[in-house]
């Protein structure tokens, strides 16, 4: 498991394809957008995943040493409890299809963090962190022009334009936007010193500063405090004192321009500040209290195995049942009533894991901080902010579950557990010639699975695009129909078939068996479509699909029923009590 990292030895063609693809990772899934019922998470996710195995494959032939090799790198002894505790949780969860699904993200992350912690050398890894200001500069000045009104490509026409959430760039969202410049801005600020006074040092340092004013238009609170901490945290370590002393002051009057300059940021802090000063903290965590209450009350309810690795969603509107019974106030309006995550990576583990889970986390992190304690000085002035900026994002939002954030963060993890021999000023041995060095007899066992790995992605790649595609193409037939106040002839039953096609390609898609529902709705077939909407509900429950249910039964005659779904689905949302008859509500 050792790599060949000598400084006089020549690189391998494994090497090279390693870190090319290792290259597109951080590039191409940014500005991988493809139309669908998901056009951003989703794509970036599969391209993202399948870049990552090819590189991982490429360096699985650089392995050396045996079994004892592979549990000293600090990144295998860092996630073998984490991966062990998710994976049993596939035979306690009520949710396999989900936990299936989001296990073979979780170990095709893991394979990632493995393979470049090991078989990419220190410079290799040096160099993929320079990459990172670059495509997040790209990114942040789409978001400028969005703002802008330069350039708006992206905006559904016909919608309203919102100044914070209009800025998506080709992350989808301001939230993911915001985050995904995180590290990006630690790692131009952590570069720029090397830099000599010219062009690559001003380039550098005005991609730092769009970063940072997109940023600031995004109004990400979680991620503005997580380069400010980690940004000051980085220079305190970084430059010498009096320097430090003075870039930190330069840094916050920079911070205070920002300010001042964006007014929806200046506008959204002394609104924040107002519900501070008025003690309603769920509102100035926008909600996010919500999505950890819940996360808590489902590991109080499975403390040993958790809900199952991907599980939170299905399980969040049981755990709102449970907890409006016991009189919790949940933030009136929510834009969000079901949380897809709990906003905080450590409560949504507990949820996910369990208490085992937890434990494992925390031995993983001890890992991880031993490690960057361990470092040299210049890396440990970019690996302790790092780290502070990336708990900060885990403790509000969800970095690990989005591939925008999630790869970055891991190669920058990766570059974290990187065992400190490599150093470029301390001489390697010359591996090639200790038994070690030999190819290890693993590379036969994961050269091939890693191929049917990138195999089998490329086949749920395909097919989880193409039915997000179908289904997307369904909703847009039936609601131009709608609009037009006729039903051609053959769309239901032509719908019905390509929702076929998009279960068999893809059964975690929850849009599906509600689109499904909907068609049968249109041919006002009550039982079908109630039958349809109670598999959505299995799937994952949501207020609008207990409505629709509603609608379902009441269209075969089932008055009793549609009033429970009724009730149910204004439960979960009040703003729904507008589409309910008042006599059933």
């Amino acid at each position: 498991m050792k790599s060949r990292v000598s400084s006089g030895r020549p690189v391998s063609a494994a090497s090279r394809f390693g870190e090319i693809f290792a290259w597109g990772v951080l590039i191409v899934p940014a500005f991988f957008v493809l139309q669908g019922k998901e056009s951003f998470r989703l794509p970036k996710l599969m391209l993202a995943e399948w870049l990552g195995l090819a590189s991982v494959l490429c360096l699985a032939f650089l392995l050396r040493g045996g079994l004892k090799d592979a549990w000293r790198l600090p990144a295998v002894r860092a996630l073998a409890p984490l991966l062990i505790v998710a994976t049993l949780g596939l035979w306690t969860s009520d949710h396999p299809l989900q936990v299936k699904d989001a296990l073979i993200d979780l170990w095709i992350g893991a394979a990632c963090l493995i393979g470049w912690s090991a078989g990419l050398d220190r410079r290799q890894q040096e160099r993929l962190l320079g990459v990172l200001p670059w495509p997040a500069a790209a990114l942040a000045l789409a978001g400028i022009l969005q703002f802008h009104g330069i350039w708006r490509p992206l905006q559904v026409a016909g919608t309203p334009w919102d100044p914070r959430l209009g800025i998506t760039s080709f992350a989808g969202n301001p939230g993911d936007l915001g985050a995904c410049l995180v590290l990006p801005c630690l790692a131009a600020l952590w570069l720029l010193p090397d830099l000599k006074p010219g062009p690559k040092r001003w380039a550098l340092a005005a991609a730092l500063v769009v970063c940072l004013y997109c940023l600031a238009l995004t109004q990400t609170l979680a991620s503005l405090a997580a380069v400010a901490v980690g940004g000051a945290l980085l220079l305190w370590m970084r430059l010498p004192r009096r320097v430090a002393l003075i870039g930190l002051g330069a840094a916050a009057g920079l911070a205070l321009v920002l300010v001042l300059a964006v007014a929806p940021l200046r506008v959204r802090i002394g609104d924040k500040l107002a519900q501070l000063a008025a003690g309603d903290l769920n509102q100035v965590l926008t909600g996010r209290l919500d999505g950890w209450r819940a996360a808590v009350w489902m590991l109080e309810q499975h403390p040993v195995t958790g809900v199952g690795h991907g599980a939170y969603l299905p399980e969040y509107v049981p755990a709102k049942l449970a907890l409006l019974k016991q009189d919790v106030e949940f933030l009136p309006n929510q834009t969000q009533p079901v949380f897809a995550n709990a906003h905080n990576e450590f409560l949504e583990a507990g949820a996910d894991w369990g208490v085992p889970g937890l434990l494992a986390l925390a031995w993983g992190l001890w890992v991880v901080v031993g490690s960057a304690r361990r470092a040299s000085e210049r890396r440990r002035s970019l690996a302790i902010p790092g780290l502070a900026a990336l708990t900060i994002l885990s403790l509000a939002y969800f970095p690990f579950r989005v591939a925008l954030l999630a790869f970055p963060a891991i190669l920058f993890l990766a570059w974290v557990l990187r065992p400190e021999l490599d150093e470029p000023e301390l001489d390697e041995p010359k591996l090639r010639e200790t038994p070690a060095a030999r190819r290890s007899p693993l590379v036969w066992i994961a050269v091939p699975l890693l191929a049917l790995a990138l195999f089998v992605q490329t086949g749920r790649m395909r097919d989880r695009l193409l039915a997000s595609r179908i289904l997307r193409q369904v909703e847009l037939l039936s609601m131009a129909a709608v609009a037009q106040g006729q039903m051609p002839a053959g769309l239901v039953p032509g719908n019905l078939a390509l929702l076929r096609q998009a279960e068999a390609r893809d059964r975690t898609e929850v849009g599906i068996p509600v689109a499904r529902g909907t068609q049968y709705l249109l041919l006002r077939n009550g039982h079908e479509a109630a039958a349809a909407y109670r598999a959505a509900l299995k799937l994952e429950p949501r207020p609008e699909i207990h409505l629709n249910l509603g609608r379902a039964l009441l269209l075969s005659g089932d008055r009793a029923a549609a009033r429970e779904e009724f009730r149910l689905a204004l439960k979960l949302d009040p703003r729904l009590t507008p589409m309910i008859p008042a006599d059933l509500r």
